[in-house]
């Protein structure tokens, strides 16, 4: 009833009210109830809005999911309902590296929807009913919706009996997850109805004073305890016995006390509805078994399955009986219900617990013999979950272990395709539990196929140790170095995933040599640089349309190509770049000979980031990544692998919004195919690139950031923590120096002194970078110095750092001229010259504002004050705010110094503006400063 008046509530205001009901029979598929409850939502969405705003939805669906609406497409398959095309592709069996979308993927795919579905004036009201059956999969779901801080609007009610769960339940973890994530929560606790409102309305149900019914309120609090749904069945036995009847005579209800409290019955509920039931007919009886069974819901597919076979013939007539008697309903998506979960456990109570197992087996094993050879859709699983039961029966009989077997692996087969990777396992391992000892020898080719099932659902679940151990089977058992192939990769992957980078690089060494390869045990940086130029020969000899076509047909080769191409993701996450370059260079060598295959654009991007960061052929490398990208269109490759190592190459040609954008949009399809590592390294750069170009304003970037490191810490990833954290406190530092605004989660840089260290140059940039905007322009240039010796010269970055680099120096000169500064800005403006060549809306501001302030100590005002404007013209057209506001600082401060107060003060003014609107208050503090010395000259002149 609490529920119901909140329901109202909800839909009163336009919103969307979504259930879903745990039960312990179906302890082992708890996510598939919230994604299906999910799946209701749409329908519930196409039915209540208008086509006008349907189509906006639809509109806001392809432009949030773009490609990954396939994805979400297999997860909620009504997606549908809401445009035709959103339709989830066929799946076809994976036999490679495994599906890399796991729990974690499915709950954000699941989130994304919901921050477009959901909204303040379109509430969503999740309730979800005995949280004591449900698992942390489903839990940690919940926590995703109502921890997040990016627009979703999800309003959570769950239930759960707090006699039914033990200390160590995942509900309370959920509980303690949404407290540390700053969740708005409120616990309440029911107990029964106490006596005064049992008294009334049992008064009001017989139409009797309150006073006249006091001993028999008194009799049925002592036996329900005042649970309303005991009270109510109670109650219905008393009149069903004639202990409580209508007397005509006296026109009222009567009841006799002392005959009650002499009658011995119980105070269990389960024992009130099993004599209930015990009178029924043995169809209703059936029914009642055959659901109890199946758990609290059972499809109507199911009940007309079972009615085609000779023993279960009698249930389609049982259930209509049983609606009427009021054990069943039929709910809104056409299946049946109990009308309460107590009813269910007396119906299961039906069949006594010796033959519960032989039940719940035979039951099974007369739905699979009518749905054998039919498409029975999800039905599938509960065919396998019911013969499962019978193991024992099962392993007495070899000829029904494999059909059996057989079976177990399409369920689990079933649930993978639509992301129910847990329940997947848990039928991929009753599978291997009926095979025999020596199944290796026996029944080769299924033990390899549903071993390696196994590791990829354990994988998807993030089970990494099941899966570990699993394929560590599978490659002491199988017989040949092509078997175990498919196991070896996705081992590397699992090793990556869990931040064992070096582990996964050897695993991948190893398999090479196997497959007739000469891995060098080290890759010098000179063996690698020779390999350079011998591969960008064979690129310009070999790369044209005719060579496009070709496909790389030898599958030893394409596995070849596979693991080098593993091989060198893991370097570059170790960075070690001449590595990386040199298993670059070998797979794009082995594709220009051989055709392409799906890890041939990745192969060329890598090296397109290669030859940008030697400096030279910036044309040339920026022709190879747009090839590259051309090329990617032919293969299903993870889009924030390819924009990662793309914008990595050709960062500094385009437009720094755009890297920015497209990157965040990576971050959110990687997360929702798998791929975090990859993500949240999307997400690094992404906050790079919006805080050197004022991208978006520092506050809206800090919680961006503070978003990132909370699914940082629930993908339990290490891979870009540090850049994240670095990048956090420089925007903490450029806001207000982080005396709000900071955290005490730190960087873990390591030794600073170890050059090995591959976090310095990040640390060094952000260093320079954060000293330059605070007003330390000898510091700054201190750190540039640093930044140069480690961060390679094609990288976008090293041209930021070369232009705070010549302001710092430029600064230094106004104090005092120097004619080997003043040439490192000269060479600083040449430089940027032929970097402006190439990218104008990234550069030209920054050319204009150097020159602007060479000519300033130059006694060029002419040629100073045109340059000023025109640095300040091209920052606003390249909407780079901070630049824009730099540019009108250092002009202010040209013309303060020219004693021109009035210039001085309107570019300050403008500076002001500019840096209100990027959110440093350090440096709108720094102007105001000046402002009011202005302000308090004209003051005294008054």
């Amino acid at each position: 009833m609490l529920v119901d008046t909140l329901r109202v509530s909800v839909k009163n205001v336009g919103g969307y009210v979504i259930k879903h009901k745990f039960d312990a029979i179906s302890q082992d598929r708890p996510l598939s109830g919230v994604v299906a409850a999910v799946d209701r939502l749409c329908r519930m969405v196409k039915a209540r809005i208008t086509p006008r705003h349907l189509a906006a939805l639809v509109e806001k669906l392809r432009a949030e999911f773009g490609a990954d609406i396939v994805l979400l497409a297999r997860i909620v398959h009504s997606v549908s309902v809401l445009s035709p095309e959103f339709v989830s592709p066929v799946v076809e069996e994976e036999t490679g590296g495994g599906d890399k979308m796991n729990t974690r993927s499915v709950s954000f795919t699941l989130l994304r929807f919901m921050r477009l579905i959901s909204s303040p004036k379109r509430p969503v009201m999740l309730f979800l009913d005995d949280l004591q059956w449900a698992d942390d999969t489903a839990l940690d779901l919940i926590h995703t919706f109502l921890s997040d801080t990016m627009g979703s609007c999800v309003f959570f009610v769950g239930t759960y009996r707090d006699n039914e769960v033990h200390a160590s339940h995942p509900i309370f973890d959920l509980m303690q997850k949404l407290e540390n994530s700053h969740v708005p929560t409120n616990k309440v606790s029911l107990t029964g109805l106490d006596q005064e409102d049992l008294n009334t309305m049992i008064s009001d149900a017989l139409c009797l004073y309150p006073r006249i019914c006091d001993s028999l309120s008194n009799i049925v609090i002592q036996k329900t305890k005042g649970n309303p749904f005991f009270v109510f069945e109670f109650i219905k036995s008393l009149k069903d016995r004639g202990l409580l009847r209508y007397n005509f005579h006296q026109n009222r209800w009567v009841w006799d006390e002392d005959t009650i409290r002499a009658e011995e019955i119980t105070d269990n509920v389960l024992h009130l509805l099993s004599c209930k039931m015990n009178g029924l007919s043995d169809n209703v009886q059936l029914l009642l078994k055959v659901m109890a069974c199946f758990g609290t819901r059972t499809d109507e597919s199911v009940i007309r399955f079972l009615s085609e076979s000779a023993e279960y013939s009698g249930v389609r007539d049982g259930l209509t009986r049983a609606v009427g008697d009021g054990f069943i309903e039929r709910n809104k998506e056409g299946s049946f219900n109990f009308v309460h979960d107590k009813v269910r456990e007396a119906a299961y109570n039906l069949i006594p617990e010796s033959d519960k197992t032989q039940f719940h087996y035979n039951l099974g094993k007369a739905l699979h013999s009518v749905c054998e050879g039919k498409d029975v859709g999800e039905t599938i699983l509960l065919i396998a979950s019911q013969i499962n039961h019978g193991k024992d029966c099962i392993l007495k009989n070899d000829e029904l272990c494999m059909p059996i077997v057989r079976l177990n692996m399409a369920a689990g087969k079933k649930a993978m395709d639509s992301f129910r990777h847990k329940t997947a396992y848990s039928y991929l391992e009753a599978a291997f539990s009926l095979l025999p000892d020596d199944c290796w020898e026996s029944h080769y080719e299924i033990s390899l196929r549903l071993g390696f099932m196994m590791a990829n659902a354990a994988n998807s679940s993030c089970k990494y140790d099941v899966a570990e151990s699993v394929l560590k089977r599978i490659l002491k058992e199988a017989h040949c170095t092509e078997d175990k192939l498919p196991s070896y990769f996705l081992l590397s992957q699992i090793l990556q995933a869990q931040g064992k980078v070096v582990d996964a690089y050897n695993t991948c060494s190893s398999i090479l040599t196997q497959l007739g390869e000469t891995v060098p045990e080290s890759v010098t940086p000179e063996t690698a640089g020779a390999m350079i130029p011998e591969t960008l020969r064979l690129y310009n000899e070999v790369y044209g349309d005719d060579w496009l076509g070709n496909m790389m047909e030898d599958s030893t080769l394409r596995n070849v190509v596979k693991f080098y191409s593993e091989m060198a993701t893991c370097a570059f996450f170790i960075k070690v770049p001449h590595v990386v370059a040199y298993f670059v260079c070998r797979v794009v060598q082995l594709s220009l000979q051989n055709g392409v295959c799906q890890h041939t654009p990745l192969a060329f991007l890598q090296l397109s980031n290669i030859i940008h960061q030697g400096g030279n052929e910036i044309e040339f490398a920026h022709r190879i990544a747009k090839n590259a990208m051309s090329l990617s269109e032919k293969f299903i490759i993870s889009d924030a692998e390819l924009r990662l190592h793309f914008y990595n190459a050709v960062g500094n040609l385009e437009w720094f919004h755009k890297c920015a954008q497209s990157l965040r949009g990576s971050f959110e399809s990687a997360l929702s195919s798998g791929n975090a590592n990859a993500g949240f390294l999307c997400a690094a750069q992404s906050i790079l690139y919006s805080i050197v170009s004022g991208e978006k304003e520092l506050t809206l970037l800090l919680k961006e950031i503070d978003y990132y490191l909370h699914l940082l810490r629930t993908y339990k990833s290490e891979m870009a923590k540090n850049y994240l954290l670095n990048s956090r406190r420089t925007i903490s530092q450029l806001i207000d120096r982080g005396e709000t605004t900071s955290i005490e989660e730190k960087e873990c840089l390591g030794d600073l002194n170890d050059p090995g260290n591959r976090f310095l140059d990040s640390f060094y940039f952000h260093q320079t970078l954060r000293n330059f905007w605070l007003g330390y322009s000898e510091r700054s240039r201190h750190f540039a110095q640093k930044c140069f010796a480690q961060i390679q010269k094609g990288m976008y970055t090293t041209r930021i750092v070369k232009f705070y680099y010549g302001l710092n120096t430029l600064d230094m000169l106004k104090k005092k001229m120097n004619a080997s500064r003043r040439k490192e800005v000269e060479e600083i403006i040449a430089f940027m010259k032929i970097t402006g060549m190439h990218s104008d809306s990234n550069y030209k501001n920054k050319l204009e504002l150097l020159e602007a302030e060479l000519h300033g100590l130059s006694a060029r005002h002419r040629e100073a004050v045109a340059l000023y404007d025109a640095a300040i013209a091209s920052a606003k057209t390249a909407k780079f705010i901070n630049e824009q506001g730099l540019a009108c600082e250092k002009a202010g401060f040209y013309y303060k110094g020219k004693l021109d107060a009035r210039n001085a003060f309107v570019y300050f003014q403008q500076a002001h503006a500019c840096y209100e609107e990027w959110g440093s208050r350090v440096k709108v503090e720094v102007i105001q400063r000046e402002l009011d010395h202005f302000s308090s000259i004209d003051s005294n002149n008054t």
